[in-house]
């Protein structure tokens, strides 16, 4: 890990003087890798006006064409250029660090760092940063470096908590391609959109054809959440008062119902033994069925179980994975998390349909 920040600890610890090069402002070219706002240049261009110049020096790597690709300082050029075509009193000459990247993992690592660390980034630009980074760190852990857990490390980089991290996994993973388009494009917040994710693809795709996901409120997509959630919960509970499932069932309640009628309609009961009659007859039709389907029912049962709190166990799984470092544990718990999806819609599909 201590190569990964090379560049970025020498650029923190006061470098030498003769590391720093005035560059003509024409020399310096923006990269196309940045994805971060170039924006409120006036005002920023009166700040560099006022302290007489550009102070910070900008970070820039040489190209094998000519003149420079910035790395960090793309406001700070896009200021100057501002003041000059204004006519302003102020050098074209800008300071730079020049760096040598050995590759483009760690030049990304760089422009991402240097930017989310001088500025307040938009929920856009986090998760692009967020998905940038994780795909540089799960590059480099398999090439085995050392580091820790990825899910902690991203947490780090970014400057936000691991529930922060928890709610981008969340997106990313049960989100459906709008919603993330809409993240991607600054419509939607990470907030939102986590909450956007708890539905099922179905209800997520009738949100977007709703109409804007820009108009969408957190506050609205959490109480539909627990509307289906209730919902959910009512169908099962009255597909348990159902009808019976098989003919087996339907031909033991017969009996029992006919073996009531007929004592009811000799006369009322005379002993114990015969007020046990129609209760006997009902435990007997309970346990054929066990011993008949009792693997289809502990099935069911445990189905009906995840269905009803599957984001209570996604939020237990999740806190877990955020204080453990075994890899093998996180791996392990990742999988069983989607297998606990697959278990949930598979019984929704269930439910939907009346199987």
């Amino acid at each position: 890990m201590k190569t990964m920040f090379a560049n970025l600890n020498a650029i923190v610890g006061d470098t030498l003087a003769d590391s720093i090069q005035m560059i003509d402002i024409d020399e310096l070219h923006e990269s196309k890798d940045n994805f971060f706002a170039i924006d409120r240049i006036e005002e920023f261009a009166e700040t560099i006006l006022g302290q007489g110049g550009v102070k910070d020096n900008l970070v820039v790597r040489p190209l094998e064409s000519d003149g420079y690709e910035i790395i960090s300082g793309h406001r700070r050029k896009a200021a100057v250029q501002y003041l000059l075509d204004n006519g302003e009193n102020i050098s074209r000459y800008l300071p730079c660090l020049v760096q040598d990247y050995s590759d483009d993992d760690t030049r990304m690592l760089d422009l991402i760092l240097m930017n989310i660390s001088s500025r307040q980034i938009s929920d856009t630009e986090l998760w692009q940063s967020y998905e940038t980074l994780k795909h540089i760190l799960q590059s480099k852990k398999e090439s085995g470096e050392k580091f820790g857990r990825v899910r902690d490390k991203l947490a780090e980089l970014l400057g936000v908590s691991s529930a922060q991290i928890g709610k981008m996994e969340n997106v990313m993973h049960n989100a459906i391609e709008p919603v993330i388009d809409a993240v991607q494009k600054g419509e939607v917040s990470i907030f939102t959109a986590n909450e956007i994710a708890k539905l099922d693809a179905d209800a997520q795709e009738a949100l977007v054809q709703q109409g804007d996901l820009k108009n969408v409120k957190h506050k609205d997509v959490k109480k539909k959440n627990e509307e289906l959630k209730k919902c959910a919960t009512n169908s099962t509970n009255s597909e348990s008062d159902a009808e019976p499932e098989n003919d087996f069932q339907n031909d033991e309640l017969e009996k029992c119902a006919t073996n009531s009628t007929n004592s009811e309609s000799d006369a009322e009961p005379e002993n114990d033994f015969q007020n046990n009659e129609p209760e006997k007859c009902a435990t007997n039709s309970t346990n054929s069925e066990l011993d008949e389907n009792s693997e289809k029912s502990v099935t069911d049962t445990l189905s009906h179980f995840i269905h009803e709190h599957y984001f209570e166990l996604e939020t237990v799984f999740t806190a877990y994975t955020s204080i453990t470092d075994s890899d093998d544990e996180i791996q392990m718990i990742e999988e069983f998390q989607e297998l606990l999806h697959k278990v949930k819609e598979a019984e929704r599909e269930k439910i939907r349909f009346g199987v």
